[in-house]
């Protein structure tokens, strides 16, 4: 039953939808307002900037990851 099944979902004309390109169909107006000259969209690339420079600054200076390893004598 189910080799029939399959072979009768093969033979129909519709094409399969492609989840890439709904999306990106989806996201094209979102991307055009991005990449436009509107002033909400410089507020944008400034909040994401502002996020990105945040984040390296957590990294660098309050997390335990940014710092150099201690060489392996100092506990002893």
């Amino acid at each position: 039953m189910a080799g029939n099944a399959r072979i009768a979902n093969a033979s129909s004309k519709v094409p399969a939808a492609h989840p890439i390109r709904d999306a990106q169909r989806r996201l094209a107006p979102v991307r055009r307002w991005f990449f436009s000259n509107a002033w909400s969209a410089a507020l944008a690339w400034f909040a994401i900037a502002t996020v990105l420079v945040a984040a390296l600054g957590w990294f660098f200076v309050f997390s335990p990851y940014g710092a150099p390893a201690a060489p392996a004598y100092a506990a002893y």
